[in-house]
């Protein structure tokens, strides 16, 4: 576009004259051209739209393009975008009445391109204000430079009304100020990872800064209450596992795990503490169930085996599981099996030293029936079977002498005491057994007379010894004991006498049935 081509159109002066005479008039129609009249009618038409819609057109256009991001740039120039742009239309207006005025086509073109350009400011602006509010110099200087100096670039073309580049400029500059505005998720996710790396590490400094950075970026992100709860609990974190630490390096687990649980309680998303928890606490198990088997293997030497068992219980509850609580179990139960033996070895001599065979049985039975291998228990059953019997014997024989008065219960009772002489290791109980047994063999064996009488009519019979029959007067010879009489007589109640015969003491003894049927 030339320099001429942007003169103002300037109109013709236009003045009213008085009407002419009816013939003049005439004569003038006659000889004007018949164009003449479509050619005024055109030219009133351009001039209005040159001096009334394309000023205002121009006007509205200008004041959006006066509000571009490098409008500082352009005041420092000395000319604003506005300004030269409203003095273009001043030209343009003027340029409008000079014939070689571009055609209304080119200036639609024109006014096209500068809308694009327009309109590619406006999502700079746009996008320009969204940033400052999120503080993008503070974040992102550097691009943010960039993005303006794009969008200053196109305020360069604009004010030369080179619209096409000055719409590139611009989309070049939005788009810049896009990516900025697209990386803030990036950011916001950089930020919180390193807020949660400083955590970890207990960089304070750095975590307070990362936080800042994404409070400014992000102030709606759904992770910004636990990232400042958890920035706040640095210096809290930090004490708790130095503390732990410490009780860790002397053996102290518990309080090492009650430091530790402290700082997860401060800071539950703080890997090293859960880790370092879970390390303490199964360290504090780890000593516990070793101070477990030490309490019980001690026990056990010492045969303490409830303390043993309850000690090796623990243990099991501590690590379930495990096979070291088993075996000491198994070991346990072995050694309270051959305590228990050698506690009835010990028990049955003791009781075969006091004679206290029947005892000496059970005790054998029951450690026989602990473990039938065992040799002390078979041997000493062995020994005190036989014994227990003997001994089971006489004394019955001593608690009833009575029997004695039957030939054979006699027999028996001599036969015992003769076995009992011939046990060479006789204790005190059986050398009295057969001291009493021998006195009551001898009293049992001395002759005593009885006398009987009767009536001549009754049958009378000395149970164990003989019949007698009917008699009035007769004597029997008797060993000492216990003897019954029994007398029967046809039509009377049978009778039974019931006598003691004793040595030098001399007995009659009358039987008679006298109670009739």
């Amino acid at each position: 576009m030339t320099d001429h081509d942007n003169q103002p159109i300037r109109p013709a002066e236009f003045k009213p004259q008085s009407a002419l005479p009816a013939s003049d008039a005439e004569r003038e129609i006659q000889t004007r051209p018949p164009w003449l009249v479509p050619a005024i009618a055109g030219l009133v038409t351009l001039a209005i739209f040159v001096f009334l819609l394309l000023p205002a057109l121009v006007q509205d256009s200008g004041s959006t393009a006066a509000t571009t991001p490098a409008s500082s740039t352009a005041q420092g120039q000395g000319q604003s975008a506005p300004t030269q742009i409203a003095s273009n239309t001043g030209q343009t207006a003027a340029d409008a009445a000079d014939s070689t005025a571009p055609s209304p086509f080119a200036e639609a073109q024109l006014q096209k391109q500068r809308r694009a350009a327009q309109e590619a400011l406006q999502r700079v602006l746009e996008l320009q204000a969204v940033l400052q509010e999120l503080s993008v110099e503070t974040w992102a200087s550097e691009a943010y430079a960039a993005a303006v100096a794009k969008a200053e670039i196109g305020d360069g073309f604009y004010r030369e009304r080179d619209f096409v580049p000055a719409a590139a400029a611009y989309l070049d500059a939005g788009d810049a100020l896009l990516a900025i505005e697209a990386s803030i998720a990036e950011r916001a996710n950089e930020a919180a990872a390193a807020i949660e790396k400083a955590c970890e590490v207990g960089d304070a400094p750095l975590a307070e800064n990362s936080l800042a950075l994404m409070q400014l970026i992000a102030p709606g992100d759904s992770r910004l209450p636990a990232l400042e709860a958890r920035t706040r609990a640095i210096a809290e974190v930090q004490a708790a596992l130095a503390q732990a630490a410490e009780a860790a390096e002397s053996a102290d687990f518990s309080a090492a795990v009650a430091a530790t649980e402290g700082a997860v309680a401060a800071d539950a998303q703080h890997k090293y503490a859960r880790e370092q928890l879970a390390s303490y606490r199964q360290q504090l198990a780890d000593a516990r169930f070793l101070d477990a088997m030490s309490k019980g293997y001690f026990a056990l030497e010492e045969a303490r085996f409830d303390d043993a068992a309850a000690a090796f219980s623990r243990a099991a509850k501590i690590r379930p599981g495990a096979p070291e609580p088993q075996a000491a179990q198994l070991e346990l139960s072995n050694a309270r099996t051959a305590a228990n033996l050698r506690q009835k070895q010990q028990l049955g001599l003791s009781q075969e030293q006091a004679e206290d065979w029947s005892a000496a049985v059970d005790t054998y039975t029951a450690a026989l029936a602990i473990d039938p291998s065992v040799a002390f228990a078979r041997d000493g059953l062995a020994r005190a079977k036989p014994r227990k019997e003997l001994a089971e014997t006489l004394s019955s024989v001593i608690e009833h002498p009575e029997r004695l008065v039957d030939a054979r219960a006699l027999a028996e009772a001599q036969e015992q005491l003769t076995a009992a002489r011939t046990i060479a290791d006789r204790g005190p109980v059986l050398d009295e057994q057969i001291t009493s047994l021998e006195r009551l063999l001898e009293y049992a064996q001395t002759p005593v007379s009885v006398e009987l009488t009767s009536d001549m009519a009754t049958d009378i019979t000395v149970l164990r010894v003989k019949r007698l029959g009917t008699f009035s007067t007769t004597t029997l010879t008797l060993r000492p004991g216990q003897y019954t009489a029994m007398g029967v007589r046809n039509g009377y109640r049978d009778v039974r006498i019931n006598f003691e015969v004793k040595p030098g003491e001399s007995r009659v003894i009358d039987v008679r049935c006298t109670e009739t049927i």
